[in-house]
């Protein structure tokens, strides 16, 4: 409970009026006319307004107070942060030696006549590599392998790159000499129809790369097959992630990716013979670069110092985003044209009177530079070095922006604004997510005790989920799962903390794919930089994310006679897929909680809250298997681990007379 807040003045107009009526015989014992109508009454009433309005501004003291000490334990509203997406440069054709797209490249959506163009610029320097396949082995087993790399460069030569009849875990291996990190890779596959049986739309074939992060392969995305299941001459394009590194393979050490054939799941076709190659080339058509909704802007001249203590310059443009490599303030030497750059910190408690220091305000652009303050000794120390009166402030570079405005949808991102030579198209194949607005003062309110008692160091589980969602935007929510928090078969040793981080996902009226339920790498890392600062020495932090628990729900519903049945079964199962969702379900719309058991009575009641038909006649319940996709056996309840979250699957919902 809050604590009471005093009401410094609770007298009210009325009290105010009745308390000057009341003196009236007191100073002024002519004065006999009391009515409304009389002009003195009237100032009384204009006086007994005035002296409210300042009663009421004297009663916001505590709110400005609390403010003020928001402001002395460092509290600082939080900047926009900006929406980020995964954009592809394609290259106008393959090119001989690489290109590079620099940072700070501009990317736009495309200007309507109802919304202003979204402007997106490239967070890091990327260069378009030429491939050059070294190896090339095919194995049966993964312990045996065998170089059909010659027989690749023969046109005559025909490689089997499977057993007979394909089995689970033959695979081809290529091994390139180039870091392929980010690329858009084009495998030219020269082939015979030897591979019979599959659908080429859908053969059972994954191809995948050396995830160092997880010390696994893991699944590359395929934009586009025409191979047929390397049935026929075609293309395969491939989009190497990020995680890419170098690996032995066979005593062999390279970049490299495989293409494995992988068990026939149900109603998908299996090999009847093995695909036979006769050639294959490869090229880099493209890279994939992390973008950032925001403008760039260079060179801002600022003003000129005066030489006072505690100076301060604002930027032209605001909300102003964190500041990378090269973005700072600096300041002209002598009126030479020349500039030095300065240090940005977080306050000058620990800058000694030499330091270049300036702190910046993210939301109001405000440069603040060096104070002079005078000890109890009669000493002026300096905090910071003060610029001597004349010379310019610029800054170098920053880029503005931020907001929910740059979160676009896919395929959204299509018009290149910077001139690269080479380049011909982009676009973004995913969503950019994370945009938020600035916080508001309430929200910084709510933040304030709970900043007091972490005291910014991530000590109990509360820390860890507080402070997680604090590092990164992406993150929605946090579990953290320790020694004493286990249970239903969980074991966590003493002194790791397993953190279970849900990504913010847009509200959906149907499943959530599988890949927008993980955190991206970059939230991982900022999640992980920041409480690495903040943990306990001893204690060790593991990022995981939950597992999902998939479910169907299959309902059969009694409707009311005259009513639009289809439409009762669309809003039933909108509901469900927002009530059995990991970050909007639950019943208190917070995400369904982890750990938490699903069951058939619960279900029950959810759909019967709704109340547009006559009664719920039957309610199954289905688990789902995340691998295969496979539905198993009707049960009545799915028990959820504390580290588990259950989420919507394709629910089936029917209305009946």
């Amino acid at each position: 409970m809050a604590l009471p807040s005093p009401n410094l003045d609770d007298r009210t107009f009325q009290d105010l009026v009745r308390e000057a009526r009341a003196m009236i015989p007191r100073y002024c014992p002519e004065w006999t006319d009391h009515n409304l109508s009389d002009p003195g009454i009237t100032l009384i009433e204009l006086f007994a307004w005035m002296v409210e309005v300042m009663l009421y501004r004297l009663n916001k003291v505590p709110d400005k107070n609390y403010i003020k000490f928001m402001e002395m334990i460092g509290i600082q509203l939080e900047p926009p942060k900006p929406a980020r997406a995964d954009v592809v440069f394609r290259l106008s054709a393959p090119q001989p030696g690489p290109v590079t797209i620099p940072r700070c490249t501009e990317v736009a959506t495309v200007r309507t006549e109802t919304r202003e163009a979204v402007t997106f610029t490239t967070d890091e320097d990327i260069t378009v590599i030429p491939p050059v396949l070294t190896y090339a082995l095919i194995t049966r087993d993964d312990s045996a392998f065998e170089d059909c790399l010659p027989a690749l460069n023969r046109p005559d030569r025909h490689v089997l790159i499977f057993e007979e009849v394909p089995q689970p875990g033959n695979a081809l291996y290529l091994g390139f000499s180039e870091n392929l990190s980010a690329q858009v890779l084009a495998l030219t596959i020269e082939s015979s129809i030897e591979g019979i049986g599959v659908d080429p739309k859908d053969p059972p074939l994954a191809w995948e790369y050396w995830d160092s992060e997880y010390r696994m392969w893991s699944q590359i995305r395929v934009e586009k097959d025409t191979t047929g299941g390397l049935n026929t001459k075609g293309q395969v394009i491939l989009h190497i992630p990020r995680g890419y590194t170098i690996t032995d393979v066979n005593g062999q050490s390279a970049w490299w990716i495989r293409c494995r054939a992988v068990e026939v799941r149900e109603g998908q076709r299996p090999y009847g013979k093995s695909p036979r190659l006769t050639g294959m080339n490869s090229q880099s058509i493209g890279g994939t670069v992390v973008v950032s909704q925001s403008i760039r802007i260079g060179g801002e001249i600022m003003g000129r110092s005066d030489g006072s203590s505690g100076q301060r310059f604002f930027l032209q443009n605001t909300p102003v985003l964190p500041r990378g490599s090269g973005e700072t303030l600096e300041v002209e030497v002598d009126n030479t044209g020349e500039y030095e750059q300065w240090q940005e910190v977080s306050d000058f408690a620990q800058s000694g009177p030499d330091d270049r220091h300036f702190i910046c305000d993210s939301v109001s652009g405000e440069m603040q530079f060096g104070l002079t303050i005078r000890q109890p000794s009669g000493e002026a120390r300096r905090y910071g070095m003060i610029p001597p009166a004349g010379p310019r402030i610029r800054f170098t570079s920053y880029r503005c922006g931020g907001g929910i405005m740059g979160n676009v949808g896919p395929g959204t991102i299509s018009v290149l604004k910077s001139s690269i030579p080479y380049i011909a198209t982009v676009t973004n194949l995913e969503a950019a997510r994370g945009g938020t607005e600035p916080e508001s003062m309430d929200s910084a309110r709510m933040r304030a005790p709970r900043l007091i008692k972490s005291c910014t160091r991530a000590v109990t589980a509360d820390d860890f989920e507080y402070l997680a969602r604090e590092a990164s935007s992406q993150v929605a929510r946090a579990r953290c799962i320790t020694t004493t928090s286990g249970g239903k078969g969980q074991n966590t040793p003493p002194g790791v903390i397993r953190l279970m981080l849900v990504p913010e996902i847009p509200l959906t009226d149907g499943p959530i794919p599988k890949d927008d339920l993980e955190l991206t790498k970059q939230g991982r890392t900022e999640v992980w930089e920041y409480l690495e600062e903040r943990r306990l020495l001893g204690t060790q932090l593991e990022i995981m994310t939950p597992k999902y628990i998939p479910v169907i729900i299959e309902a059969r519903i009694k409707g009311r006679e005259g009513t639009d049945f289809e439409g009762v079964a669309a809003d039933i199962a909108k509901m469900l897929y927002r009530y059995i969702n990991p970050v909007y379900g639950g019943d208190e719309g917070k995400g369904w909680p982890f750990g938490h058991d699903i069951s058939v009575p619960e279900i029950y009641a959810a759909i019967h809250v709704m109340g547009s038909f006559s009664y719920v006649e039957e309610v199954k319940l289905f688990p789902i298997d995340p691998e295969t996709g496979e539905r198993g056996e009707s049960v009545t309840r799915i028990e959820v681990a504390p580290d588990s979250l259950v989420c919507s699957h394709r629910h089936e919902i029917s209305v009946v007379e």
